[in-house]
């Protein structure tokens, strides 16, 4: 596809990968970056695209409908951070959103440090480098169904010491 023809067709690409986004996300901030990020890619694409609009639409659609369906397991997998980003649901940046947003980080900061170490341990390894149960495992010369055990209690822990500390 042409880039001029691209450019001309991206307010009905973009009003397309909304629609799929929202449809799953529900949530319109979330469904616009989605859109964002598939018009992005898109573009880098573009040379690629055959010159029929129905095809780029439905490549829109479907680009869109799996960058939303990954942010919703993002969610399920962090839910800690879903907890926190109920605070930031305001689209202004203001200095009450930066104490709030700080609150937020402090709170977790405190709750992380309330856990024994082995938690902190597993969630470190889990949730910041994404290593697998087996690996985790391995390290720490447990079991696999340990580690889930262990990754399980941490996460519903910490959610309890965030909502008494946000609350």
């Amino acid at each position: 596809m042409k880039k001029p023809y691209f450019i001309s067709l991206v307010p009905d690409l973009r009003h397309t990968a909304v629609g799929a986004a929202h449809a799953i996300l529900e949530d319109c901030e979330e469904a616009e970056d989605v859109a964002q990020e598939t018009m992005l890619r898109m573009w880098n694409y573009v040379e690629r695209l055959d010159d029929d609009e129905r095809r780029a639409k439905a490549f829109a659609a479907v680009t869109a409908a799996n960058l939303a369906k990954t942010r919703l397991r993002q969610k399920r997998k962090w839910p800690i951070l879903r907890l926190l980003s109920q605070h930031d649901s305001e689209t202004s940046d203001t200095p009450l959103r930066h104490i709030e947003a700080s609150d937020a980080d402090s709170a977790y900061s405190k709750a992380l440090l309330q856990l024994p170490t082995v938690w902190q341990q597993v969630l470190q390894m889990r949730n910041v480098e994404d290593m697998s149960f087996a690996e985790i495992a391995a390290v720490l010369g447990t079991s696999e169904s340990s580690v889930r055990g262990l990754l399980s209690k941490a996460r519903k822990r910490m959610v309890e010491l965030i909502k008494q500390q946000i609350e």
